[in-house]
C-alpha cells in the first residue's frame, strides 16, 4: 500500500469522528436518519477544519445501504467503499478555484439531468471554493441550484462566504464551521499517535497545536513533519527548531531589551535569533504573538487560558508588568505594522524593518509625545504604587553639610564657567536666581546652585532640583490645561523631550517653529506661573526644532562628544526674568487676531494633523 500522509490517512470516515464541529455533524445525521436532507448546503469556515470531509460523508450517508439508528453511513456497504476509494458514480466534486469558468458551470449543469447509478440513492455535487467562480458561471448555477431534481443534492463549499452570490447563499441552508479549540487539536494529536503507536511528548503537541492556530489538517501536516524529523519520535526542541520559530528565550531577551529601554541589548537578541536561522518574519510574528500572550494574561489573568507551557506564564507576566499596558498596546501596533511592510513587495530588507521597528520600541525619545507620555505616566504610577523610590544620586561622604559656611582656609572657589546660553530666572518662592550647575554624571538630575541669596538664608548650594523628565512630562499637559484656549491652542506643540543641567528641552515642530517661539516669549510669565503651580519650582526653558517622526529623532539626544554651539535661529534659551506679558490688547497669533477681529470664540479645539 502506498505510504499516506496523516491529514489522508486519518481522515474521518463518520460524522462522530470529525473534530470541534458538532452543531454540524448532530443536524446532518438527524436529516439523514430522518430523510429530509435538503437540496443544497453552503459550508463555510477556515481551511483544515471538515468542510469537504463533512459533503463527502454526508454523500456516503445519503447513499448508504445499511444507515445506523444514528444516522452514520455503515462504512461496509459497496456505496460506502466506492465513496471512500474515489469511484462513486454518482458523487462529482468540482474545484471552482481552477474551474471556475461559464463552460464548467454549463457541463455540471447539463449532467443534473441524468439518471442515477443502479445502486445509488442521490446525486451529489460538491462544489470547492464555490466563491472562486465568475459572475456568468454563478448565475448559469443559480436557476439549477433553486429548483433541482429531487435525487440531487449540492453541497457549496468556501472559505470566504461574503464573496458568494446573495442568490446564491439565499438558497442554501448555511453552515459554519469553526477552528478547534487548543485543547481539541491536543486530544485529536495524542489519539492519531495512540493509533500510530507513538509515545506523546506533551510540550511538542502543545508547539504543534499551537502552530496549527485551529485547523485539524494543518495540526496533522505539522505532526507528520515532526515525525519524519524525528524518526518516528517526538522532541520537542526538534519541533520548534523544524518549524523555524524563535526560541520562547531569546523572544524574551529582545523585549526584555525594549523593557529596559536598551536598544543594543534588544538588537543583540534579534541578531542571535537571525544567526539561528531564523527568519525576520517569523521573528517579528512571534513577538507579535507573545507580547498579545503578555498583554491577555496581565488583562484577563486565568479566565483567559494560556495555550503555552505552564512555567512560560509567570515569566509573561513580569514582563507585562515592566513593560506596562500603555507600551504593551503600542508594541503590537508597532509589529504589527512591521509585519505587514515585511510582507509587502517593495520591501528590499526585512531584516531592517524588524530592527527599526524593535529600535523605536527601544527608545523612549524615538516615539510620538503622546506615547512616550502615556508610558511615563504609567511608569510613575508604579512608582508611586511601589513606594517612594531610592535617590538616585546619593551624597558623597566627603560632602561637607549642605548648611555649612565656608572657613578661611577653604580652598578658593574654581573659576566661573563660560557663559551659557541658559540665562537665570528668578525662583518663585523666595526671589533668589537659579543658575545652571555645571554637569555632572546624571543629565536629568543636576543640581542648581543658588546665588544672590540673602545672607540669613542658609547656603543651599549642592542640593539638586526634586524633579525630573518624567515629573516635567506628567506636568505639561496639567499646564497646558490652566492655559486659555488661544495660548493653549497655539504652544501645544511643543513637548518636553529632555532635561539636560535643570534646564527643560521643548521640542518643537520645524514648520512652527517661529510662532510657538514668539509665543512662548511674549507669553513668558503665563507660562512660569502655571508651569510653577505643576511643577513646584519655577524651570528654564531651551526650545529647539525637532523631528518627532523623522529617522534622525532615534539619535541620542546628548552623547559624550561636546555639542556644537547651537545656532542664533535655532535654538534659544528664553530668560523669563526679562521678558514681559504681550499687551492683552494686541494679539500675537492668526486665532487670537481673528477672534479679536470677528468677535469670535473658541468652540471646540481639535489637534493639527
Amino acid at each position: 500500500m502506498a505510504p499516506q500522509s496523516l491529514y489522508r490517512k486519518y481522515r474521518p470516515q463518520r460524522f462522530s469522528e470529525i473534530v470541534g464541529q458538532d452543531h454540524v455533524t448532530t443536524a446532518l445525521r438527524n436529516v439523514v436518519r430522518e430523510g429530509k436532507v435538503g437540496h443544497a448546503y453552503l459550508f463555510s469556515g477556515p481551511r483544515g477544519t471538515g468542510k469537504t470531509t463533512t459533503a463527502r460523508l454526508l454523500a456516503k450517508a445519503s447513499n448508504c445501504l445499511a444507515l445506523t439508528d444514528d444516522g452514520e453511513p455503515c462504512g461496509k456497504c459497496e456505496n460506502c467503499q466506492s465513496i471512500a476509494a474515489g469511484t462513486f458514480y454518482d458523487l462529482i466534486e468540482l474545484d471552482a478555484a481552477s474551474r471556475r469558468g461559464v463552460e464548467s458551470a454549463r457541463e455540471l449543469v447539463q449532467s443534473v439531468n441524468v439518471g442515477l447509478g443502479a445502486t445509488s440513492k442521490t446525486k451529489v455535487y460538491v462544489i470547492d471554493e464555490v466563491h472562486m467562480l465568475t459572475t456568468d458561471a454563478s448565475n448559469t448555477l443559480l436557476k439549477t441550484l433553486e429548483e433541482p431534481p429531487e435525487h440531487v443534492v449540492f453541497v457549496l463549499a468556501t472559505t470566504e462566504p461574503g464573496k458568494v452570490l446573495p442568490t446564491i447563499r439565499s438558497r442554501t441552508q448555511h453552515f459554519e464551521f469553526t477552528l478547534l479549540s487548543h485543547d481539541q487539536l491536543v486530544g485529536h494529536l495524542a489519539d492519531v499517535l495512540a493509533r500510530e503507536g507513538v509515545e506523546p511528548n506533551p510540550d511538542a503537541l502543545e508547539l504543534i497545536a499551537r502552530r496549527a492556530a485551529g485547523s485539524a489538517r494543518d495540526a496533522l501536516s505539522a505532526l507528520d513533519q515532526a515525525l519524519a524529523l524525528g524518526g518516528g519520535k517526538l522532541d520537542r526542541d526538534q519541533v520548534e527548531a523544524s518549524f523555524g520559530e524563535t526560541a520562547f528565550s531569546q523572544r524574551v531577551a529582545i523585549l526584555d531589551g525594549i523593557a529596559a529601554d536598551d536598544p543594543a541589548a534588544a538588537l543583540v537578541a534579534v541578531e542571535l535569533s537571525l544567526t539561528a536561522g531564523t527568519d525576520p518574519r517569523r521573528i517579528a510574528e512571534d513577538l507579535l504573538r507573545t507580547l498579545r500572550d503578555a498583554f491577555v494574561l496581565a488583562n484577563a489573568g486565568t479566565r483567559v487560558p494560556y495555550d503555552g507551557p505552564a512555567e512560560e506564564v509567570e515569566r509573561l507576566r513580569a514582563l507585562a508588568t515592566t513593560i506596562g499596558n500603555a507600551a504593551l498596546v503600542r508594541a503590537i501596533e508597532t509589529l504589527g505594522q512591521a509585519i505587514v511592510d515585511i510582507r509587502g513587495p517593495a520591501t528590499p530588507d526585512p531584516r531592517l524593518v524588524l530592527e527599526v521597528a524593535v529600535v523605536r520600541l527601544a527608545r523612549r525619545d524615538s516615539r510620538a509625545s503622546l506615547d512616550a507620555l502615556s508610558d511615563r505616566i504609567e511608569r510613575l504610577e508604579r512608582a508611586i504604587a511601589n513606594g517612594p523610590p531610592a535617590p538616585s544620586t546619593p551624597p558623597s561622604p566627603s560632602a561637607p553639610p549642605a548648611s555649612a559656611s565656608p572657613t578661611p582656609s577653604a580652598a578658593p572657589a574654581p573659576p566661573a564657567p563660560a557663559a551659557s546660553p541658559v540665562a537665570s530666572v528668578p525662583n518663585a518662592s523666595n526671589g533668589a536666581h537659579l543658575s545652571a550647575a555645571p554637569p555632572s554624571k546624571s543629565a536629568a538630575q543636576v543640581a542648581p546652585v543658588v546665588v544672590d541669596e540673602p545672607e540669613s538664608e542658609p547656603d543651599t548650594a549642592g542640593t539638586s532640583v526634586d524633579y525630573n523628565i518624567d515629573d516635567v512630562i506628567a506636568a505639561w499637559p496639567l499646564t497646558l490645561e490652566s492655559l486659555k484656549a488661544p495660548l493653549r491652542a497655539t504652544i501645544q506643540d511643543a513637548q518636553p523631550i529632555d532635561l539636560v543641567d535643570g534646564t527643560i528641552h521643548f521640542g518643537v515642530p520645524r514648520r512652527r517653529f517661529d510662532a510657538i517661539n514668539q509665543r512662548f516669549r511674549a507669553e513668558a510669565s503665563t507660562i512660569k506661573d502655571a508651569f510653577a503651580q505643576k511643577l513646584g519650582a519655577v524651570p528654564k526653558f531651551v526650545l529647539k526644532p525637532h523631528d518627532f517622526d523623522a529617522p534622525d529623532a532615534l539619535r541620542p539626544l546628548h552623547t559624550n562628544e561636546p555639542a556644537p554651539p547651537p545656532a542664533d535661529d535655532v535654538e534659544e534659551a528664553i530668560d523669563l526674568d526679562d521678558l514681559v506679558n504681550a499687551a492683552p490688547d494686541e494679539p500675537v497669533d492668526s486665532a487670537s487676531r481673528l477672534m479679536a477681529a470677528f468677535g469670535a470664540e473658541v468652540i471646540e479645539e481639535q489637534p493639527r494633523d
